[in-house]
């Protein structure tokens, strides 16, 4: 220090209360900002996790589906179209395959599919060595409707009556006509 001088600091400047309330919503700003991305932060990693989560389970049921839901049917009856438009739908293939071998567990073969005009979901299935045909509905389960089908051929062998058709396509339920 040299002699003469006196030691000054640097005067505080004086703030308004206008100033400091400025200052203070500037704050409160702020660390709502950094709440709000900190949250949006958080969600977009749950989402992401949520994510592959939920595309382990989807492969992890896809892989473990039985061979049942994964396996082609394809039918080796002939399939008749009475309209004649010749386009027969993958659902029907796919259906009538699944019926052939359900009657074939039940011990019984499906002779030819016959569909009727002016429907859309409705098959018609004859059976080897047995009277009647059998109206199905194609989205109905395939192994219930022939269970139902079997029933009722057990049925009328017990009653001793001979039918023209046995309806199958409501569930539970099955009609025949004499």
């Amino acid at each position: 220090m040299k002699i003469g001088k006196t030691i000054v600091s640097e005067r505080e400047k004086a703030i308004s209360e206008s100033e400091r309330f400025k200052q203070r919503e500037k704050e409160k700003k702020r660390k709502k900002i950094s709440v709000a991305i900190f949250f949006a932060g958080l969600l977009l990693v749950a989402v992401i996790i949520f994510g592959f989560v939920m595309k382990a389970v989807h492969d992890r049921k896809k892989a473990e589906l039985p061979e049942s839901l994964t396996k082609k049917y394809t039918p080796t009856v002939q399939i008749i179209d009475e309209d004649g438009a010749g386009y027969i739908t993958d659902k029907i293939k796919s259906a009538v395959g699944m019926l052939e071998e359900d009657f074939q567990d039940y011990g019984y073969k499906v002779t030819k599919v016959l569909l009727p005009s002016n429907t859309t979901r409705e098959v018609d299935v004859y059976l080897e060595n047995v009277a009647p045909y059998f109206k199905i509905h194609v989205d109905r389960s395939t192994s219930e409707s022939a269970e139902d089908a079997v029933r009722m051929i057990n049925h009328l062998e017990k009653s001793d009556k001979k039918a023209q058709y046995i309806d199958v396509r409501i569930a539970g339920r099955a009609y025949y006509k004499l």
